[in-house]
């Protein structure tokens, strides 16, 4: 009687099981799929930048198992590259991407989250966004536009640029129309430099035809397939300028928190994932990009001397002071920064430091 009892109880059990199951799964199957569309500052022909968010996107859709589709779109197809921050931010789509400081013309606290003259590393960039402050500064800072902002690549230490004369001195600076933007040319226009914005399709015939004398992009991987080596002979090191600028993404703040949260957190999780991917592409394929410049195209790749990164660091100071002055929050993301770069560099220099040192 007990044995029957227990199967009794079992197959209502069963049965009461079957049918949770039964109507639970319509409503799973019933779920609708969400659509999003996408636009960036880069184009597809600008590798590991555009590839990665492509893969951003796939990645996306893989881990939802096809619930969530993001349509994405190279700058210039939608909307003009520039135009992915306040195509988001209205709305217009629900997501875009390119590089904080590439919306400094709207806060000069941007240029903090992207990359600052003689600032943080990649790795110290990713423990300030991770470990301490600089995901939720960056979090305050687009909310004003309607915008969730996540990090989603850096391609570590770039090149200082192509030239087409020798710099000896800062005096060498003088008269040089180059391209270069963000903090960076507010430095060097401090020492006699006229800088000029040229799109990255533009740069080699700008160079071609003199309209700049000096121009930077990225480094090694990009400058190659561009061909800047073929109208400039002096190739620069290291990126004063850039030593880990940022890649960011970001969502439409409505379109995000319409979302169920663990689809919230699968973008998370998937722009962290890549965010590693991309700084990885870099280091890897760097180095022998460069090989090929020097040993296939002879390129004359030169160290800045010391003497002009010491009085290039102590103007870039200045400026990077006065910009932080403008505004308010600048002011509160510079100093939350600049403390967390000093914290980092006490171990960075009792360790990365003395074992390069060393390796050299």
């Amino acid at each position: 009687m007990e044995r029957r009892a227990f199967l009794k109880k079992a197959g209502i059990g069963t049965a009461a099981a079957a049918t949770a199951l039964t109507v639970g799964a319509p409503a799973v199957i019933a779920s609708p799929k969400i659509k999003w569309t996408a636009t960036s500052f880069w184009n597809p022909k600008v590798r590991i930048m555009f590839d990665m968010v492509k893969t951003f996107c796939q990645n996306v859709n893989e881990m939802t198992d096809g619930q969530f589709e993001i349509k994405l779109y190279g700058g210039g197809e939608l909307v003009p590259p520039p135009g992915a921050f306040d195509a988001a931010s209205k709305g217009t789509v629900q997501m875009g991407t390119g590089s904080p400081y590439f919306w400094a013309g709207k806060s000069t606290a941007f240029n903090w989250f992207g990359s600052i003259p003689f600032g943080m590393n990649a790795q110290s960039i990713n423990a300030w966004y991770y470990a301490g402050n600089g995901q939720a500064l960056m979090n305050e800072l687009y909310d004003g536009f309607d915008l969730v902002p996540r990090v989603i690549g850096n391609s570590g230490m770039q090149m200082g640029g192509w030239y087409r004369k020798k710099i000896n001195s800062l005096e060498d600076f003088k008269g040089l129309k180059m391209r270069i933007g963000s903090i960076a040319g507010k430095v060097l226009s401090k020492v006699g430099v006229t800088t000029v914005f040229v799109p990255p399709s533009e740069i080699f015939p700008a160079l071609e035809r003199g309209v700049v004398d000096a121009a930077e992009f990225v480094g090694p991987v990009h400058d190659i397939l561009l061909g800047l080596y073929k109208v400039a002979k002096y190739y620069y090191t290291p990126g004063w300028h850039e030593q880990g600028p940022t890649l960011d993404i970001f969502f439409n703040k409505k379109a995000y928190n319409d979302l169920p949260k663990h689809f919230q957190r699968v973008l998370d999780i998937a722009a962290a994932d890549i965010n590693i991917r991309t700084l990885a592409a870099f280091d890897s394929q760097s180095g022998a990009a460069l090989d090929k410049l020097v040993n296939e195209h002879k390129v004359d790749v030169q160290v800045y001397p010391e003497d002009v990164l010491k009085k290039l660091k102590t103007i870039s100071k200045e400026v990077i002071a006065e910009e932080a002055k403008k505004d308010p929050f600048a002011l509160k993301v510079h100093e939350d920064y600049m403390a967390f770069q000093a914290k980092t560099a006490v171990w960075g220099k009792m360790s990365e430091k003395v074992y390069w040192n060393t390796m050299a």
